[in-house]
């Protein structure tokens, strides 16, 4: 068994530097890092510590341009954002001359700003960069006037400059994008299956098989491949054919992990080459999308032989003499693999109808517009829904952590009032998981950071690693909150130990690790106290609402095969609905769980 294992983990560890560096934005990811260092080095060689307000303000717009746009689009989301961004942030530090004004002006934004989340998450993310924006200027020292006015223009020269080289500088086309967006899918089914294949061995649980992260994946890609024009090749296939397969490995997972546990042990290794046959087939198809080849062309016959291999060893699992429950587990089994690899074989074939269907693929979630927005936002408020108890918690927390800072006179209070922004989150339990890993992923950036700074004692050498560590952070958003703060923490220390240089690097260190604890505190208390949002409380509407969109689904299945296909995409969005429900009521056992030193209530 530990010589298999062996195996198998040195065959994964050979994936990823085969193919695993593929589905990382790396090229984009370094484009943005050279953008950000950029005004910081400015700042190193003109010896301008403001410049590094413009640094900020570079990275905050670069983290949420929205790629899949059109370049009119982005160019206005980014104008808009320097904007106000630049507005917001003269007000603050004008205000931060009375302190309980930049409190109050503070709590306005942070309501006003969450409430944004409405519409979705690409305006909720530069929502809530402005507010830190506000928030974090006026938490700075007072300045005297014109100091208003210049740090407004350095946030305004920062956008415009991120816009300007995001749109006009080393731009990838549509079809690459798609093509690269599929490729990660496929990519993360293929894990997927392969982390199937060790908890059917037992050398893994599958408490945590990253089902969610499958299905964010999916989620890119159909944002992606909508955008392209006229996507009806490969990419436009698996597109079409996405909600299927993840739907088939939701029904592996359960089979592997659920309540039949107990009976898969027996037959579970059984299937474990199987699985990691198909994850193969997967791999084999991912590859073909990233070199932008058609599958059929592309793989000569290591496509047949790889699904030889995945049918003779499920009919190898169905003659082992077993129990009854076990054969029927091995058959229930066989029936979804099978599926999978009717898909694989030819996917064009199956998704005929999805794409050509005469229903626009397009279109997951409607466009919200202007008065879409402002009416969503007053039904939610006068609702009172989870945005709005979110906003208000968010607006209490911004209030708090602004006038610790200012009657506290606390040394590099900015640090704690941007903690606080971000681990607020609209549950009890995901702030509490959030303010944990912001905490470990503070630490051990900021001794990173510190290295860093000791090791070049130049500033423009220091400017100049800003680059490996910027890029670090676009590349790990994608993968793990951990490693994405793993690279932000010593990145903002060394833009602020550029923007005030007579500080130890140590010393800055120290600072920023306690105002990020004091800063997950505030958040988790204003969580406790202000309104808390309890996971268990959405148990009963959230499992009605999975059985509802499960029957819907059945519904629609049924319809479509006495109309004959008529009513193919439906079924897609039934089945959408009701994956979606089920992997949000799986999210919510999960939730719990954490809340259960916190909440008296037992689900």
């Amino acid at each position: 068994m530990s010589v298999t294992e062996g195996l198998v983990n040195r065959e994964a560890l050979m994936r990823v530097l085969r193919q695993g560096r593929h589905h990382l934005p790396v090229s984009e990811a370094l484009r943005s890092g050279l953008i950000c260092a950029a005004p910081a080095v400015l700042a190193a060689v003109l010896h301008e510590p403001l410049l590094c307000w413009t640094a900020i303000a570079t990275f905050w717009t670069c983290l949420s341009d929205e790629q899949h746009q059109t370049t009119l689009a982005r160019v206005r989301s980014g104008l808009a954002f320097g904007v106000l961004g630049a507005l917001l942030s003269a007000c603050a530090i004008a205000a931060a001359r009375v302190p309980w004004a930049a409190v109050t002006l503070t709590g306005v934004v942070a309501y006003v700003g969450a409430l944004i989340r409405t519409r979705g998450a690409g305006s909720g993310l530069r929502a809530l960069l402005l507010v830190t924006a506000c928030a974090v200027s006026a938490s700075f020292p007072v300045h005297p006037w014109p100091a208003p006015i210049e740090y407004a223009a350095c946030f305004f020269g920062g956008s415009i400059w991120a816009v300007v080289c995001m749109v006009g500088l080393w731009q990838y086309s549509d079809a690459h994008r798609a093509r690269r967006a599929t490729f990660a899918y496929l990519y993360a089914v293929s894990s997927f299956l392969r982390r199937l294949g060790d908890v059917a061995d037992q050398y893994a649980s599958g408490e945590s098989l990253g089902r969610s992260a499958l299905r964010s994946r999916l989620d890119v890609m159909k944002q992606v491949v909508d955008s392209v024009p006229a996507s009806h090749d490969t990419c436009g296939v698996w597109r079409a054919n996405g909600e299927r397969i993840v739907a088939l490995l939701a029904g592996l997972e359960t089979l592997l992990t659920g309540n039949t546990l107990g009976k898969a042990r027996a037959a579970g290794p059984l299937l474990a080459p199987t699985l990691r046959h198909l994850a193969e087939l997967f791999d084999l198809h991912a590859d073909a999308v990233r070199r932008g080849l058609p599958s059929s062309t592309s793989m000569g016959g290591t496509l047949g032989s790889l699904i030889g291999q995945v049918r003779r060893g499920l009919r190898r699992a169905a003659a082992e003499p077993l129990a009854q429950d076990d054969s029927a587990w091995v058959r229930a089994c066989e029936t979804l693999v099978l599926s999978l690899v009717r898909l694989t074989r030819r996917p064009g074939a199956t998704a005929g109808a999805a794409v050509t269907g005469g229903q626009p693929a397009r279109g997951d979630a409607p466009v919200i517009g202007r008065k879409g927005l402002a009416a969503s936002v007053m039904e939610e408020m006068r609702a009172g829904g989870s945005i709005a108890r979110y906003a208000c918690r968010l607006s209490v927390a911004a209030m708090v952590a602004v006038a610790t800072v200012h009657f506290k006179n606390i040394e590099q209070g900015y640090w704690l009032v941007l903690t606080a922004l971000f681990v607020v989150q609209p549950t009890v339990s995901q702030t509490v998981k959030v303010s944990a890993l912001r905490v470990t992923g503070t630490v051990l950036g900021a001794v990173a950071a510190s290295l860093v700074a000791l090791i070049f004692r130049n500033p423009v050498l220091e400017a100049l690693s800003i680059i490996p560590l910027a890029t670090g952070t676009f590349v790990a958003r994608g993968l793990s909150y951990v490693s994405y703060i793993l690279f932000l923490t010593p990145h903002f220390i060394l833009v602020a130990h550029l923007g005030m240089p007579t500080g130890s690097p140590w010393t800055l260190a120290a600072l920023r690790i306690g105002n990020s604890v004091a800063g997950a505190i505030v958040a988790v208390l204003i969580s406790l106290i202000a309104w808390p949002e309890w996971e268990a409380r959405k148990l009963t509407p959230m499992t009605s609402a999975a059985i509802d969109a499960v029957c819907a689904y059945l519904d629609a299945v049924r319809s479509a095969a006495s109309e004959e296909r008529a009513g193919a995409w439906q079924v897609e969005a039934a089945r959408r609905n009701a994956c979606v429900a089920i992997d949000k009521l799986d999210a919510l056992a999960s939730a719990m769980r954490r809340e259960l030193i916190w909440s008296r209530r037992r689900g």
